[in-house]
């Protein structure tokens, strides 16, 4: 079977980490304007944050957007939606993993997979029959069998804590591992003749109360196998599978994390990193950038990603799709869409005192990384600089280090590996629990030193590093979180 390299994921990731307690020097643009000011809207009255997922889900205008948009090709409302229902539906041809097994499990664990694989993160779409998740699009088939790929959704969609559905938003609840595992070693372990021996100790126990169930209630095992019949007949062959190694790896993510260049991928840079997914909102366009001297949107955690648009044009190639099926005209509705999304505003605000003080920290603490467009920053700094895990560092560069795209990578002209680390957008935090790169952290008063951290110092999982700001005061910090929980 061919290798479902749609399991990449979009990280546009947020975070940032030190051991010093001084600022880093920057090299980059020094900005002096105010990086949350309010940002204009331009959404053209799409509804992305609501309680209601039918007006989410534009009571059900995203099945003929694209269609319409094509029609009316000057209707920039129509090319939003447009761009909204690719966010949604589309897979950009990458290759999935067999719809049957993704029914499979969806029909027989109703208690550790759920409608929609709502148990591990994902939301479920209203309008599938089969109970489907939304951003696991209908993809390329394989052989006769249809699969399901990952889109834009899968991550970059989910509930925030006050219950509303907000697009955009990190899925910092989808457990992504768990899910690989249930869609391959799970079925593997069914096919007669399978070893134990052959997978991973952490992954056989988290697989654990599907194969008790199971082996309560033998038409499970039925039905899976009525799943695995067209793959066979139709010679797509076997089912993705990881290493054990890999299995492990799978097995210990916390949700809302993933390392996203490792099997089944095409692509395995041979580096266990971890990397948190991250939300989408308000990216700076060109035209921003290019106003505050900022000549790279630096997309991922390791900054190589110069612009949104070679991020979706590498999406399509690193999944395994046909990058002259993607023209910039047919990509550009969704980067526009993606263009639009703003963070929410929290349903609580914090003291008007305390954010005003917090402000004024921020502006004598922060600035200097954090000056850019909703606090990103403007250059890239050196892992012994900041003091994070430095296992991302050799991301996509692979185990000879040599500074270049490994393992048969192909990145858009300027795009680069960094062995770096950049300073990220800081909006949207109050809707966040996952903290720095590898989401090592639970919360802004443990980045910020006002709470123990958890002291994993495993390589990729370590949680070091950010002191920036611990030396303050402590009300001074208190403040300092209240200021960045009010954007």
């Amino acid at each position: 079977m061919k290798q479902p390299a749609a399991l990449i994921a979009m990280l546009f990731v947020i975070g940032c980490g030190t051991q010093r307690s001084d600022p880093p020097t920057s090299d980059g643009p020094t900005h002096t304007s105010d990086p949350f000011a309010a940002q204009p809207d331009t959404s053209e009255g799409l509804v992305n944050v609501s309680a209601d997922l039918e007006a989410v889900l534009e009571h059900g205008a995203l099945a003929t957007a694209c269609a319409e948009s094509a029609a009316a090709p000057g209707d920039r409302k129509k090319r939003l939606l447009c761009g909204k229902a690719m966010f949604f539906y589309e897979s950009f041809g990458t290759p999935g993993v067999p719809k049957p097994i993704i029914t499979w499990l969806v029909n027989n664990f109703p208690d550790d997979v759920g409608p929609g694989f709502s148990k591990l993160g994902m939301v479920s779409d209203p309008h599938s029959s089969e109970n489907l998740p939304l951003g696991l699009p209908l993809g390329p088939r394989l052989g006769t069998v249809d699969t399901l790929s990952f889109g834009c959704a899968s991550c970059h969609f989910g509930r925030l804590a006050d219950g509303r559905y907000a697009i955009g938003a990190a899925n910092l609840a989808y457990d992504y591992g768990r899910m690989n595992l249930m869609m391959t070693v799970l079925p593997a372990l069914a096919i007669p003749g399978a070893n134990e021996a052959d997978h991973d100790p952490d992954a056989l126990a988290m697989l654990a109360p599907l194969r008790t169930r199971m082996a309560m209630n033998s038409s499970i095992k039925s039905a899976l196998i009525t799943a695995l019949l067209p793959l066979i007949a139709g010679g797509s062959g076997m089912l993705p599978a990881f290493d054990k190694a890999n299995e492990h790896w799978y097995a210990r993510w916390r949700t809302g994390t993933m390392d996203f260049f490792i099997q089944p991928l095409p692509f395995d840079d041979q580096v266990h990193t971890i990397s948190k997914i991250s939300s989408l909102w308000a990216i700076p366009d060109e035209s921003e950038r290019a106003a505050q001297g900022i000549d790279s949107a630096m997309l991922g955690w390791t900054g190589g990603t110069a612009s949104l648009h070679n991020f979706l044009v590498g999406f399509v190639d690193l999944g395994g799709g046909k990058i002259a099926d993607w023209s910039d005209a047919r990509l550009g509705p969704l980067a526009d869409y993606v263009y639009s999304l703003r963070a929410p505003t929290p349903t609580l605000m914090p003291a008007a005192e305390q954010v005003t003080q917090g402000g004024a920290i921020f502006a004598t603490a922060c600035l200097e990384c954090h000056g850019g467009p909703r606090g990103m920053g403007s250059t890239l700094y050196a892992f012994e600089t900041i003091g994070t895990d430095a296992a991302i560092k050799w991301w996509a560069d692979g185990p000879d280090h040599d500074g270049q795209p490994c393992c048969g990578l192909r990145f858009p002209v300027p795009d680069r590996v960094t062995n770096r680390i950049k300073s990220p957008r800081l909006t949207g935090l109050w809707a966040m629990d996952r903290f720095l790169h590898n989401g090592a952290l639970d919360s802004l008063e443990q980045l910020l030193c006002l709470a123990p951290r958890p002291g994993a110092t495993e390589t990729a999982f370590g949680d070091g590093g950010h002191t920036f700001g611990c030396e303050l005061p402590e009300a001074d910090r208190v403040a300092l979180a209240a200021y960045l929980r009010a954007h």
